[in-house]
């Protein structure tokens, strides 16, 4: 679903035009996609941006190197120049780069794939540079709520996303400082049920458990489809779907100790003592 990677991603640069990272690179780390990739370049250009992916995969070029790459250095590249290839990173595996070298992490739709979200932030935080920024969005409580629904009339309950306040708490306990969190609510329509099942997948968010009685019964899919075709809606004739879009932004502080305290041992405090006797 291209569309909205793009619609997030561009929602997710217009939050970023009112900063500036400090000096250090960009790390991206989410739902990766040309159209998208090249915005964040330009939005932050003369910087290295390492992108991690949950298995390697070539980077798209970017169309200022592709047009100032000469005729030889075209041939070159069709002679067996590598591309540029991704890092692997699985969800919830530590980051493999080092402590303090990003500038800023960024996130398109990845926070929900992981387990512990605690342990994600808290990578983020170790290789963010002092001062640097976190920009993520991800998937809130309300996302498939219809299927939710359907599923719910079958006996099978769907696991929650996280909500954007445990998401504030969570950064805040990870030591990022003034966490920004943001939500709205999305609607997507389908002709069909199949379709709407379809895009669930290329979503990579079927967070359904795919165990239990119900799933073994080879009717299921068709009872879930003829419980999302009962959703239809007479105004419009298409399924809705909804989606509940988290953005948070935050940042690692420098924490500055504090000069000029003294500190003084309980131990070494000596109660008054007892003048001459009269």
């Amino acid at each position: 679903m291209p569309f909205l990677l793009g619609e997030v991603h561009r929602r997710m640069v217009e939050r970023a035009r009112i900063m500036r990272p400090v000096e250090g690179g960009l790390l991206h780390q989410g739902w990766l996609h040309p159209d998208t990739l090249n915005p964040l370049r330009d939005l932050f250009p003369e910087r290295d941006c390492t992108v991690l992916a949950p298995q390697p995969i070539d980077l798209p070029t970017h169309p200022a190197v592709q047009k100032n790459q000469s005729l030889f250095r075209a041939l070159w590249a069709q002679w067996g120049q590598k591309a540029e290839r991704a890092l692997v990173a699985e969800p919830g595996q530590a980051l493999p780069v080092g402590d303090g070298v990003a500038g800023m992490v960024w996130s398109p739709l990845w926070l929900h794939h992981v387990e512990d979200p605690a342990f994600q932030f808290q990578e983020w935080h170790r290789v963010l540079r002092p001062d640097g920024a976190l920009f993520f969005s991800t998937f809130g409580p309300d996302t498939g709520l219809e299927l939710r629904q359907a599923l719910a009339r079958l006996g099978v309950d769907m696991p929650d996303f996280v909500d954007m306040h445990d998401q504030g708490d969570l950064l805040a306990k990870s030591g990022f400082s003034d966490p920004v969190m943001e939500m709205e609510k999305l609607t997507l329509t389908y002709s069909t049920p199949d379709k709407l099942l379809d895009d669930w997948r290329a979503l990579v968010v079927n967070n359904t458990p795919s165990g239990g009685s119900a799933w073994r019964d080879r009717t299921f899919p068709t009872r879930l489809k003829a419980e999302l075709e009962a959703l239809r809606q007479p105004a419009t004739g298409r399924i809705h779907l909804t989606l509940e879009l988290v953005y948070g932004h935050a940042w690692r502080v420098q924490r500055v100790p504090k000069t000029h305290v003294a500190t003084v041992k309980l131990s070494d405090i000596g109660g008054r003592k007892p003048g001459p006797a009269t």
